[in-house]
């Protein structure tokens, strides 16, 4: 995988604000040691633990503001997931 790619990976799994920078997971570590597929497995069960959380708050707290940041956490990882699946699918192709 490119250094390009993995970086519009990150982005999507880097949130900026406040002054702050939070990165929900380090993928370039993890695309280094892992396969694409590995890599997205543990992003689906990462993003299963923040489904539950995120079903317990509705449950419970609906206004809670962590709603809206598990929200977003569980649209960056989905959006990760299908960067590296589009690039998996783009470099199986090519071969």
């Amino acid at each position: 995988m490119t250094k390009r790619v993995i970086n519009h990976i990150q982005e999507f799994l880097t949130v900026v604000g406040d002054g702050k920078v939070y990165q929900i997971v380090n993928v370039e570590l993890l695309l280094r040691k892992h396969p694409p597929d590995a890599v997205i497995a543990f992003l689906k069960e990462l993003q299963g633990d923040y489904k539950k959380e995120l079903s317990k708050l509705i449950k419970t707290k609906r206004t809670d503001p962590k709603i809206n940041e598990l929200v977003a956490k569980n649209f960056r990882i989905k959006m990760a997931i299908n960067t590296i699946r589009n690039y998996d699918k783009g470099v199986k192709d090519a071969a």
